[in-house]
């Protein structure tokens, strides 16, 4: 049980916390143009049966993959600990706005022009 007692070190975590944060806005931004924008909504269903919400996950899947890989090689060997509060409330706003966001009160809203 060697693996249980070693530690995660902190460009690792870094990047993780903050591949999730963009992912997650990407996921929400997405949502709300698949719903409006008819086009987009087509793009993004990659299987008919299941609906846009196929290409939103692969989407989101594959943003969080990129971006960690970004930043483990940004912050690969760096000293990063002067970064730990501005991440972490990075984090916890990005949790708020997806769960904000992707409410259907807020992104069915709409406005009319005349």
């Amino acid at each position: 049980m060697k693996w249980f007692h070693s530690r995660i070190h902190e460009p690792v975590a870094f990047s993780s916390v903050l591949a999730v944060s963009l992912s997650l806005h990407i996921a929400w931004i997405a949502n709300v143009l698949v719903y409006r924008v008819k086009a987009v909504e087509v793009f993004f269903t990659l299987h008919p049966g299941i609906g846009p919400v196929s290409g939103l996950y692969s989407l989101t899947i594959c943003s969080f993959l990129l971006f960690w890989f970004l930043f483990l090689l940004i912050f690969r060997g760096r000293d990063i600990s002067h970064l730990r509060e501005r991440v972490f409330w990075f984090f916890v706003t990005s949790i708020i706005l997806f769960f904000v966001m992707t409410m259907p009160v807020v992104y069915q809203v709409g406005v009319i022009i005349e």
